[in-house]
């Protein structure tokens, strides 16, 4: 039985599994199917709203979840500029935050957010402005103090809230500005002027990106009741004086006690303090006018006198003069030192005038206090004046004395190079005092003009010349005086004509240069200014050298090349160089010919050889020729009595029919004329026989007359026919 029992306690076991899973993978579902859709903020009745008006923030959110699924927590908050303002739960989608009575301080930027099950969302910002402020409310603990006394002073706004600003005014001046949070400041002010005083204020409440401000509130008046306390400032014996009066200065305090601390004052110096009563006393001076002040201070009050003193001038300043005011060295300076106001006629004889130089006195002249020097670096210096009476004394102010040096003779000259038809600068120079007015004239009639005011500053002129000469036209004046002036002389300097273009010539002529010959090349400028740079260069199609450079002091040089061969042909140029510039020619091409020699004993050759052609020409057709006629011929020589020869008939060397018969061939007159080795290779050719001696007869048939031959073939037929007699004897 209780095995039986085993499978089923594991079958339950099993299914709580299942279950357990099946329950945490719907918990798992109904939370992932959770979703926050739209979340809103609105306000209600509007966003633009009065104070006092009770506004309801609504915010409204659309959540979808899965079916099955109790209705969630939902978590609101609600910030306001980025600050939160309330958090609630909630298993409402809607939550309604109310504002009772809003006021300014509760305009601002809404936002509402929302969290449901690990789920969050924030609704777009919303503006709420609420506008009406309540006025000011000002109130003072006293509407009548003494003079010193403080008053308290509160300004309230009733019914608002948040950040405040109080400004408080007394007759409509700001006097103080407290911030606060809460709805009311007060202050203690203490009113400096007696009498009436209107005490006024208002508030501005702070917004998180402006401020908004109250109605200026009522005004609150408090009187001042002035201390019973006076003081009196007297100046005699006038107050007007001249210089030189004395005078006295007098401050008293009105008051039952007459123990106060009292001031006299000018300006921001104190002259004199005392209780109840302070004089100051002085011998006249323009210094003293000015505004004089006696002042007591009682509970922290201050009363004022204030009264003007005048003092006159007895005489002016003095004024130191040079006449000219401009000198030269040499020239006469007069100096005089005079004050042009005079308080008393009386005493204008009584003034005396004394003139220094560099701190020391230099002259006395009581009547005009006038001095005379000549210009000069003796006289050059700080010159004051210093005029005296009745013991007050004044100074003129500083004049400055330098004597003028009169501009020397100008040095003219060139600042480069001249050279024709370019531009150049001439430079005028001339010692003396600055400025120098310098002009450049050329042929008498000004061109430029230049003042010069400073050392380093140079008067430089720039202009052209086309022709030599015209660089003396030009002469400069120098002036730093109205009354004299002075020149230069002519401008003197050398001027560089530019190089034309050069020609190129050659010794020989280009088409006249042998192998071995001397070739000079000549390069010649038709103008330029020497020392001119002469250079040659030689170019083929293979390569490129320059061949010497010679600088001369004429227009024109030349290069010899001392032995020329073929490989020397191609172009030839020269180029020329002076300051001005460079120029090149044209190329000259030079093809180098054959020597002469050469030629005369190639001519030679060819012409032995060609002699020897034509006679061995002439000689084998001699030869073809003679054999010819000797075919015709028969030559027999006759046996001698003692001899075994046979008889030699000549009818042709290469007779067949004489080989046949086998005679001996004797040699005729015809077949002497052919040359040796014919000869000798006809006897060779001819066969030798010993046979019995025969003696034949010469057949000679008849041939017409070769007018070629002559008499030599006559001649020779004579003498074989002599012979032929001869042997035959």
């Amino acid at each position: 039985m209780c095995e039986h029992q085993r499978p089923s306690h594991r079958i339950g076991t099993c299914c709580l599994l299942c279950l357990l899973l099946l329950l945490l993978f719907t918990c798992q579902r109904v939370k992932a199917d959770v979703s926050i859709d739209d979340l809103r903020l609105s306000f209600h009745p509007s966003p633009n709203v009065q104070r006092d008006t009770n506004v309801t923030i609504k915010c409204h959110a659309s959540v979808s979840r899965s079916s099955g699924f109790s209705s969630p927590q939902y978590a609101f908050s609600i910030k306001k500029d980025n600050k939160e303002l309330h958090r609630t739960l909630s298993t409402s989608n809607t939550y309604d935050y109310p504002i009772e009575a809003a006021r300014v301080s509760d305009s601002g930027s809404y936002q509402c957010f929302l969290s449901i099950e690990g789920k969050s969302r924030s609704s777009e910002r919303e503006k709420l402005k609420v506008t009406g402020t309540h006025k000011a409310v000002i109130r003072v603990d006293r509407s009548s103090i003494q003079e010193g006394d403080e008053v308290t002073v509160t300004c309230a706004a009733p019914g608002e809230r948040g950040s405040f600003i109080f400004f408080f005014y007394v007759d409509n001046k700001e006097v103080r500005n407290n911030e606060s949070s809460s709805e009311e400041y007060s202050v203690q002010l203490r009113l400096k002027h007696s009498g009436p005083n209107n005490l006024t204020c208002d508030y501005t409440i702070r917004l998180f990106s402006e401020s908004v401000p109250s109605a200026i509130s009522r005004q609150a008046i408090v009187v001042v009741r002035e201390i019973d306390i006076s003081v009196l400032l007297t100046i005699s014996p006038s107050m007007t004086i001249i210089e030189a009066d004395n005078f006295s200065v007098s401050c008293m305090v009105n008051s039952p006690n007459k123990s106060e601390s009292v001031l006299l004052i000018k300006g921001s110096n104190i002259l004199s303090t005392g209780k109840g009563k302070t004089d100051y006393g002085q011998t006249a001076g323009t210094g003293h006018s000015g505004e004089y002040m006696c002042k007591v201070e009682i509970n922290g009050v201050f009363k004022i006198d204030k009264k003007m003193l005048t003092v006159k001038e007895l005489f002016s300043r003095p004024t130191l003069t040079s006449s000219p005011p401009e000198a030269f060295e040499g020239d006469f300076i007069r100096l005089s030192c005079q004050s042009t106001n005079v308080s008393l006629e009386s005493i204008r004889k009584e003034i005396k005038y004394s003139i220094f130089k560099d701190g020391n006195r230099r002259s006395i002249n009581n009547e005009n206090g006038q001095m005379t020097a000549r210009a000069g670096p003796s006289a050059d210096g700080n010159y004051t004046c210093l005029a005296e009476a009745k013991l007050i004394s004044k100074e003129s102010p500083v004049i400055v004395i330098r004597s003028k040096v009169l501009a020397s003779k100008p040095e003219i000259s060139v600042k480069d190079k001249v050279i024709l038809d370019r531009p150049f600068q001439i430079q005028c120079k001339s010692n003396g005092t600055l400025p120098i007015k310098y002009t450049l004239f050329e042929d008498d009639k000004v061109v430029y003009e230049k003042t010069v005011h400073h050392p380093r500053e140079e008067a430089l002129f720039a202009t052209s010349i086309s022709r030599k000469e015209h660089i003396h036209k030009f002469l400069c004046r120098a002036q730093n005086s109205p009354r004299v002036h002075v020149s230069s002389q002519p401008l003197k300097a050398f001027v560089v004509e530019p190089l034309g273009k050069p020609l190129l010539t050659t010794l020989p002529v280009p088409d006249n240069v042998e192998e071995g010959s001397e070739l000079i090349l000549i390069c010649n400028v038709p103008s330029g200014t020497p020392p001119i740079t002469f250079k040659w260069y030689w170019d083929s199609s293979s390569s490129k050298a320059h061949l010497h450079t010679s600088t001369v002091n004429a227009n024109s040089s030349y290069h010899t090349i001392q032995w020329m061969e073929r490989m020397d042909s191609g172009e030839y140029f020269c180029e020329a160089v002076n300051p001005a510039n460079n120029v090149k020619s044209d190329p000259v091409t030079i093809h180098v010919k054959l020597a002469s020699w050469k030629k005369v004993l190639i001519g030679a050759i060819f012409l032995l050889v060609v002699i020897a052609l034509i006679l061995v020409f002439i000689v084998r057709c001699r030869a073809k020729r003679g054999k010819r006629e000797a075919a015709t011929e028969l030559s027999v020589k006759p046996a001698s009595p003692k001899s075994d020869d046979s008889l030699a008939v000549n009818m042709g060397l290469d007779t067949p029919f004489l080989n046949k018969v086998g005679v001996d061939i004797v040699p005729s007159v015809w077949t002497d004329r052919q040359s040796s080795s014919d000869s000798s290779s006809d006897r060779s050719r001819a066969p030798s026989h010993n046979g019995p001696d025969v003696e034949y007869t010469e057949v000679v048939h008849p041939q017409p007359l070769d007018p070629a031959r002559g008499e030599d073939s006559h001649t020779h037929c004579s003498s074989f026919k002599e012979g032929y007699r001869h042997r035959v004897q």
